[in-house]
């Protein structure tokens, strides 16, 4: 009788043991499942903070506009002050125009 209570203890045994080693297993699947998952959801947190921080806004004003400085030279000087003399000389009831040329005028009737 000693025997099969043996039997009985030894095969108990074995089904504890591949018990625990299903349970182990299932364990550490679960662990590295966890961990993968949770580095996967760092590196999508990651990359959305990055795309909000970083990322270029549409809501960005305009660039100041430049304005180009007006540069008067002695050309354009003496060019005005022809214009209005000769504009000053005409008699009075004919109308001039500026041609592109400097200093000539033409007469309109």
């Amino acid at each position: 009788m000693g025997t099969e209570r043996r039997q009985r203890q030894k095969a108990n045994r074995q089904l504890k043991i591949q018990e625990v080693e299903k349970q182990d297993r299932r364990r550490n699947v679960t662990r590295r499942g966890a961990l993968i998952a949770g580095a996967v959801a760092v590196v999508f947190l990651a990359l959305v903070l990055i795309a909000v921080f970083m990322g270029d806004d549409d809501n960005d004003p305009p660039p100041p506009a430049t304005v180009a400085a007006v540069v008067t030279t002695d050309a354009t000087a003496s060019e005005t002050t022809d214009r209005t003399a000769s504009t000053a000389a005409t008699p009075a009831g004919t109308d001039t125009t500026a041609d592109t040329t400097i200093g000539s005028t033409a007469t309109v009737p």
